[in-house]
């Protein structure tokens, strides 16, 4: 028996130091911002880099600091970066896209969220997302496929009840019938009436 179970796990992959090393990296710059302030997360991810090397991981981590600490340029720029170094970290796309759509980039919203709904497409947030970039372009068919899916996938209508945006889209001449249609199918009359209510 002793044996066997030698066997088993010998076969098991060893772990991905490099991995290891990044995800606990990203992990501090995450901590010494929620404990401190953005400036010391951003000063020990470059001097972690430096060290250590270039990480996408890291890069993400610091713009997510700058992001909650509400410099929108600086986390802009380590967000791209991140992008720059892997262009499929989906944690990265998936804020990179909000902060483009922010700014009104709408298509480059878009290229960072089919990022996201390829590389995540059981997960509702792209897809949540995929419908107000649809939403924002008028684009009907497009917006019913992504909403149909983040409902799916667990997407509420309730979560954006109070945004102004997606209220705006219950009147919208070229979504708002879709809109109103799918979440009073998925989620009900009271789910509409939220989205609805001031």
């Amino acid at each position: 028996m002793i044996l066997a179970v030698g066997l088993a796990l010998a076969e098991l992959p060893l772990p991905d130091y490099r991995l290891a090393v990044t995800e606990a990296a990203g992990a501090e710059v995450a901590r010494i911002a929620r404990e401190s302030t953005a400036d010391e997360a951003e000063d020990f991810a470059r001097r972690w880099m430096r060290a250590v090397g270039e990480s996408a991981r890291v890069q993400y981590e610091m713009g997510l600091a700058w992001r909650l600490a509400g410099d929108d340029a600086r986390a802009a720029a380590a967000i791209d970066r991140s992008v720059e170094l892997d262009p499929e970290l989906v944690a990265a796309r998936y804020d990179r896209g909000e902060i483009r759509l922010a700014r009104g980039d709408i298509d480059g919203a878009a290229e960072d969220i089919a990022v996201v709904t390829r590389l995540e497409p059981r997960a509702w947030p792209g897809w949540f997302r995929a419908a107000d970039v649809a939403a924002r372009r008028g684009d009907a068919a497009a917006f019913e496929v992504a909403l149909l899916a983040a409902f799916r996938h667990g997407f509420s209508i309730r979560l954006v009840a109070s945004d102004p945006t997606w209220r705006g889209f219950v009147d919208d001449p070229r979504i708002g019938s879709v809109l109103r249609r799918l979440v009073t199918v998925y989620q009900g009359e009271a789910a509409l009436e939220a989205l609805r209510r001031d």
